[in-house]
């Protein structure tokens, strides 16, 4: 069934003129500053946009924002175990490909974000998150003690209808769409 999903999400972004994602990304943006502003600044692990992601790295320059950090996940494997770690990260510092060619700071200060906000190729409003099927964020989430508050950015357009949970997947605090934001805090504390 995920793999049904995924495909209809990817078909989804490919159809996206690029003034639509401007302003999707755009309003996007806007709500997560905003979302952002109700909270004591703190670190903020962000995602760099790939594969259609929305790019919300300009938020670091925000203003209302000054006073938090920001951090860049980071895949690391063993022969046990794969997660990810988050190292800090200023606007237009120095970045290399990491796993799968997505780019993560040269410089690996290692952080533990507050907030994590988490990219979704789709999504479901009760928190359930569809990514791409190597389960990173959730080990990462299940391994971390405290939890970091998390956020999940989508395109209003890749909401499922039918909820797809499964026993492993972690479930997001918000989401935030070119449309809405959907606050789950209260559900999962």
């Amino acid at each position: 069934m995920k793999k049904s999903l995924r495909q209809n999400a990817l078909a989804y972004r490919e159809r996206l003129s690029a003034g639509e994602i401007q302003v999707f990304e755009f309003e996007i943006s806007a709500s997560l500053v905003t979302l952002l502003q109700t909270f004591k600044p703190c670190t903020v692990g962000l995602f760099y946009p790939t594969w259609g992601e929305p790019n919300i790295l300009g938020i670091m320059g925000n203003s209302s924002l000054n006073g938090f950090r920001w951090a860049l996940p980071v895949c690391c494997e063993s022969a046990t175990d794969r997660h990810l770690k988050f190292a800090e990260y200023v606007s237009g510092g120095k970045l290399e490909a990491g796993k799968y060619s997505i780019p993560v700071p040269v410089d690996k200060k290692w952080v533990s974000p507050s907030v994590l906000v988490v990219p979704c190729l789709g999504f479901h409003r009760s928190g359930t998150r569809l990514g791409y099927g190597a389960g990173w964020y959730d080990q990462t989430l299940a391994g971390l003690n405290p939890r970091p508050l998390t956020i999940g950015i989508a395109y209003s357009g890749t909401e499922i209808s039918n909820n797809f949970a499964q026993t492993h997947d972690e479930l997001l605090d918000y989401l935030i769409t070119d449309q809405s934001i959907i606050d789950n805090s209260r559900e999962s504390q």
